[in-house]
């Protein structure tokens, strides 16, 4: 699926599509500043978020404006799926995918880990 394509799409698609190719390139993409300082945003409820994108095309077109500078990395699922945990302490979520209007679909890091595995363990693809 091209870039343009994805504004076509409902969130709850979108959410499919990410964790279709999460599961199948075992990866997903941030946007990174520096090592191990990522994108971020603050949502309308006043809540930290960390965009993903499910491709490296996904990523690189949101690194204008405020994340001008900032490039696209690839992180290993299994690093993304440890590190939720810290991520739930810390109380930021992830911001599945955003669309346009940076309209990301928000999920706590805890589910978004169980969701990738059940998706894993369904395609019978080896444990991470």
């Amino acid at each position: 699926m091209e870039a343009k394509n994805i504004t076509e799409l409902t969130d709850k698609e979108r959410y499919e599509y990410f964790i279709e190719q999460c599961i199948q390139h075992k990866a997903i993409w941030l946007l990174q500043v520096q090592e191990g300082m990522y994108a971020m945003f603050e949502g309308d409820n006043k809540k930290q978020y960390i965009p993903v994108w499910p491709g490296q095309e996904f990523a690189d077109a949101y690194a204008t404006d405020d994340w001008e500078g900032y490039q696209s990395e690839r992180m290993d699922l299994k690093e993304f799926l440890d590190w939720m945990e810290e991520l739930h302490d810390d109380q930021i979520f992830i911001g599945v995918f955003p669309g346009t209007g940076m309209q990301a679909i928000p999920v706590e890091p805890f589910l978004l880990k169980t969701q990738l595995i059940k998706a894993r363990k369904a395609t019978n693809q080896p444990k991470l």
